[in-house]
């Protein structure tokens, strides 16, 4: 007689924590599975972004999206709170290594970008490339007094990923020793400057690329966005691009297999929720664009 009330009742009166996109999909259901990683321990100018992966969450249950049906999403929490960075990489990379065996996507809510020396460690050890959208180059050897933060992950994982394909898109100023650094070894640089001044040919530039990967893993850092769109950020830099730049070259990067992504360094404490929003956006994004080749 009482069979499904409790459920029916549970559904009617209570809320659940916020889950992104409103997804109630269980694990094994899902292609796509969303983790956060509540970390910002090497923050050297703005720490918060700690708090990105719940705030992410909320914006994303705030957003009308169309065409959900076709995206197969788990969210699973987040990862155990630590100050260690050792010990994120750890759980990232044993998480990460879960999700891939079980054939799925793993789907990152940052925190800082050092997760993404990890997962990308991770995804990127059987081929495929590795596009980061990122207003820094993140090669520094050193950092204060560290070697193992926000500004060094690239180049640590070049260190232990020889001929990784790497392009990076959205990129300011950047020290001459890093671009250097980076051409020595590669990595293709596509500069903020020349996206907005040549967004065409850009896209055409990206397109390219893209062709000669058979999948990919994306990394978007959120300060790609000019601070006039996206002022909560850990390190802010002026005359970024505009949020419909970034949402063609994503769907530029996503026409090939997708298989992993990560969205960081969103800083809740600095803004009113806007980049949060656009987090949201720029996952949902990829993951349409990527379920509709898959």
């Amino acid at each position: 007689m009482y069979k499904g009330m409790k459920d029916d009742w549970i559904k009617l009166y209570l809320c659940r924590k916020p889950s992104f996109m409103s997804s109630e999909r269980g694990y094994e259901e899902s292609e796509f599975t969303v983790f956060g990683v509540p970390f910002d321990a090497t923050a050297s100018f703005r720490p918060g972004a700690r708090f990105a992966p719940m705030e992410i969450r909320r914006a994303s249950e705030n957003i009308e999206f169309s065409d959900l049906g076709g995206i197969r999403l788990a969210d699973i929490g987040d990862l155990i709170p630590t100050n260690s960075v050792t010990w994120m990489l750890r759980r990232v990379s044993r998480i990460v290594g879960e999700i891939l065996g079980d054939g799925k996507t793993p789907i990152i809510l940052g925190g800082e970008h050092t997760l993404t020396l990890a997962s990308a460690l991770k995804v990127c050890k059987h081929g495929g490339g590795l596009i980061v959208l990122d207003a820094h180059l993140d090669l520094r050897d050193e950092f204060m007094d560290t070697r193992l933060n926000h500004a060094t992950w690239l180049r640590r994982l070049f260190e232990r990923s020889k001929g990784l394909k790497t392009m990076i898109i959205g990129v300011r100023e950047a020290p001459s020793n890093l671009i250097e650094y980076a051409v020595k070894n590669g990595i293709e640089i596509l500069e903020a400057d020349r996206v907005m001044k040549e967004y065409e040919e850009s896209i055409k530039a990206i397109k390219d690329y893209v062709s000669t990967l058979s999948e990919v893993y994306l990394s978007i850092d959120m300060d790609v966005l000019d601070p006039a769109y996206a002022p909560g950020v850990s390190n802010p830099e002026p005359c970024g691009l505009s949020p419909a730049m970034v949402k063609g070259i994503l769907e530029e990067i996503c026409s090939v297999r997708l298989v992993g992504l990560d969205v960081v360094e969103v800083n809740p404490l600095f803004d009113f929720g806007q980049t949060s929003y656009y987090a949201a956006y720029m996952i949902y994004t990829a993951l349409a664009r990527s379920a509709r080749i898959s």
